[in-house]
């Protein structure tokens, strides 16, 4: 640990590692926990995190909510990777999670302004340590308006010292066009049952998109993406908005949310995209849409952030007014579900974690949600913890956990000063 990062330490409490990135990191993902196959006996599960980084070029680090200053700029000058690391488990104690070195780095086309795994696996069984119905997939979003899968490999480098490594293998591009401008955002279609695996994304211009997921046969193929829906989403004062986010909801299966720069949420049947079916907007957001997340168990449940620092909670079967409102003390550009809410049988289907970028990070809770109940009623929300520690926008978080609330903390990353930090969340 450097000087500078031991003098952040002693001015803010409740982090446990630190990392500096080489570029701007700009998105933080983790995913569920996974048994290293390696044929030992000895064998404890391990959290992959991706930390996806933009950059324009060492002197000028162009933010990613400016999207019209990095994409009239020349392409050649725009860099990312995406890094891997394997948090293992404590062997005591949360305060024992570190980052570690990086098990992987890879090199990509653009800068990486998004990313997201792929939760949902064969039957649901999202609960699962092991990943024994295929290859975790990760897709990530593009400055140059390319979306790309990679899948996670577990690698045995020796057989008879039981050695291993991780790496992400490239699986599937499309690659954007001229006119597409920036790819913005993605989310896969964790919620749905029956339409097979779709992506939707959204872009600088003002459109959003559908790719269909495709394997042959067998679902740990190979995959391959094809575009099957584009449409014009978002216009302010006549020109294309960037379309910061955009999600799948939970039992509506035809149906895609999005968010914009014009202070507007919209719901969209994509079996008809001439008009949306719902539109939020400025009477309710004082700035743009930048987050949308639908709840992983709860049938039309979802979360929408915005620059206008609150947080909204929103059912989707009564849409004039949000369920619930909360302000984060910072634009919001991040949400995440409590990883338990995957299972479907969680004490914390309330608890939600917001990057906020120069308010730093906060964790969120809705109580209704954590009862029994069918309807949810308009209520007060809380904020049970905060992270102050970054020095410069938090725009990437994502939880750790191995299943106890004893093993659990979250990860955090902010832009210009190229900082990732894990901390304590309760």
């Amino acid at each position: 640990m450097s000087t500078e990062e031991e003098g952040v330490r002693e001015k803010y409490c409740g982090w446990f590692d630190v990392l500096t990135t080489p570029l701007n990191a700009c998105s933080l993902e983790t995913y569920f926990p996974l048994l290293r196959d390696d044929g030992s006996d000895n064998q404890s599960a391990h959290i992959p995190l991706i930390v996806g980084c933009y950059q324009l070029n060492e002197s000028s680090p162009v933010d990613p909510e400016d999207a019209d200053a990095a994409s009239s700029s020349a392409a050649s000058s725009r860099c990312g990777e995406l890094r891997l690391h394997m948090i293992p488990t404590p062997s005591t104690s949360k305060t024992e999670m570190q980052f570690g070195d990086a098990a992987c780095v890879l090199q990509m086309e653009s800068g990486v302004l998004d990313g997201k795994w792929k939760r949902r696996r064969k039957n649901n069984q999202s609960d699962a340590v092991e990943c024994a119905n295929g290859t975790p997939l990760f897709a990530s979003a593009c400055a140059s308006g390319s979306i790309h899968i990679h899948g996670l490999q577990n690698n045995i480098n020796d057989s008879n010292t039981n050695t291993t490594s991780w790496s992400l293998n490239h699986f599937a591009s499309t690659y954007g066009q001229n006119d597409t401008g920036l790819c913005l955002a993605l989310a896969w279609n964790d919620y749905l049952n029956n339409n097979g695996d779709q992506i939707v994304s959204s872009y600088s211009k003002g459109e959003v998109a559908i790719h269909q997921v495709s394997y042959s046969g067998d679902t740990n193929e190979v995959p391959k993406l094809e575009e099957t829906h584009r449409w014009n989403a978002h216009t302010l004062f006549g020109c294309p908005s960037e379309v910061w986010t955009c999600s799948f909801l939970r039992g509506a299966e035809s149906v895609v949310l999005s968010g914009a720069d014009d202070c507007s949420m919209k719901v969209w049947d994509i079996r008809q995209t001439q008009r949306p079916v719902h539109k939020v907007g400025d009477a309710e957001f004082e700035a743009g849409v930048t987050a949308i997340s639908s709840h992983p168990s709860l049938d039309g449940i979802f979360a929408v952030g915005s620059y206008d620092e609150h947080v909204r909670l929103y059912d989707y079967r009564k849409m004039n007014e949000p369920l619930s409102k909360v302000s984060v003390g910072g634009g919001v550009w991040r949400i995440k579900w409590h990883p338990s809410t995957w299972s479907g049988k969680s004490s914390c289907h309330g608890k939600l974690l917001v990057a906020a970028m120069h308010g730093g990070c906060r964790v969120v809770n809705f109580p209704s949600l954590n009862g029994d109940v069918e309807e949810y009623t308009i209520e007060e929300a809380d904020v049970i913890s905060e992270f102050t520690a970054h020095e410069s926008m938090a725009y990437g978080a994502d939880w750790i956990s191995f299943g106890t609330s004893e093993l659990e903390a979250a990860a955090s990353c902010s832009f210009y000063d190229r900082k990732a930090f894990i901390w304590d969340s309760s």
